[in-house]
């Protein structure tokens, strides 16, 4: 069960991620497609690793990059989404429809036992119950669109990386995977349209710039939890990986109480007692599928 721990890790970084990234999109950050820029900085780092690995193969090489491009676009509809609609309800409709598309495809492909299956379907229903709350408000269906498109292309992009994982080893599937990245990030650099948009981030003046350590900060918490997410999914089935992901809701209430205070406009608490039992729910049912996973 050391997939469950390394989940929990993962999560938690997410969601400081999250926090930092409602807070930049809200205030700083002018241009969504600037977080794939420093997506695909991350091809360029992890192509250091190459010596370290071996050719995995035309299969898995082709699975890898089509994962890593689907969860690339992914990301950036996300993003989109947290532009054009209510950044509280993005997040947890993209967290509710990667795991239930995970749910599909893992009973097709027969890779959880039916236990598995009950505890991932009362982990997402936790999920539901912890998140109720920000599913309200004037829906833009622009907004759905994106939060459905991206929870699809994520579910998809990890179970393409369960795909790689299974016929290669993890350090040489990492590697190779994200090498479709770097051609993609010459392109933000080479068109003068997009390295418009990636410049503000790069000069030493600015509000962006100013908030520049934050942006790394946050980034950084995104790339490890990410690699954190990836090493489990090598592990066990992305379906019950992603509905472990109820545990992030649970970091981010904390982190919301504490920064509501001082941020009251963008991490709003409206604090009720149907609000409170809700959570208390939600937990409960994560509690609950957490004990069917562990025993």
């Amino acid at each position: 069960m050391n997939y469950i721990f390394i989940a929990f890790l993962s999560y938690f970084l997410n969601s400081i991620a999250i926090t930092v990234d409602k807070f930049l999109i809200t205030k700083t950050i002018p241009d969504p497609i600037i977080y794939v820029f420093y997506f695909c900085l991350v091809g360029l780092f992890v192509s250091f690793g190459i010596p370290f690995t071996h050719y995995p193969g035309t299969e898995v090489f082709i699975l890898g990059s089509i994962s890593t491009a689907v969860w690339t676009i992914g990301a950036y509809f996300m993003f989109v989404a947290l532009k054009t609609g209510q950044v509280q309800r993005v997040i947890p409709i993209i967290g509710t429809v990667t795991p239930l598309t995970l749910l599909i495809l893992a009973s097709q492909t027969q890779d959880i036992t039916s236990k598995q299956g009950v505890a991932i379907i009362i982990l997402i229903l936790g999920l539901v119950f912890l998140t109720f709350k920000d599913w309200r408000g004037k829906l833009i269906w622009k907004e759905l669109f994106l939060e459905i498109a991206s929870g699809i292309l994520f579910a998809l992009s990890y179970f393409l990386l369960r795909e790689a994982f299974v016929k290669n080893d993890f350090f040489t599937v990492l590697v190779w995977s994200k090498l479709v990245l770097i051609p993609v990030g010459l392109m933000f650099l080479i068109i003068p349209r997009l390295r418009v948009k990636i410049l503000p981030v790069l000069k030493p003046q600015g509000s962006v710039s100013k908030m520049a350590p934050l942006f790394a900060f946050g980034q950084t918490c995104a790339g490890i939890s990410e690699l954190l997410l990836t090493y489990s999914i090598s592990l066990a089935s992305p379906a019950l990986i992603n509905a472990l992901q109820g545990i992030k809701y649970v970091y981010l209430l904390i982190f919301s109480l504490i920064l509501g205070k001082k941020f009251p406009q963008i991490f709003q608490n409206h604090i009720s007692k149907g609000f409170l039992l809700s959570q208390v729910v939600g937990i409960s049912l994560i509690g609950i599928g957490l004990y069917l996973l562990a025993f």
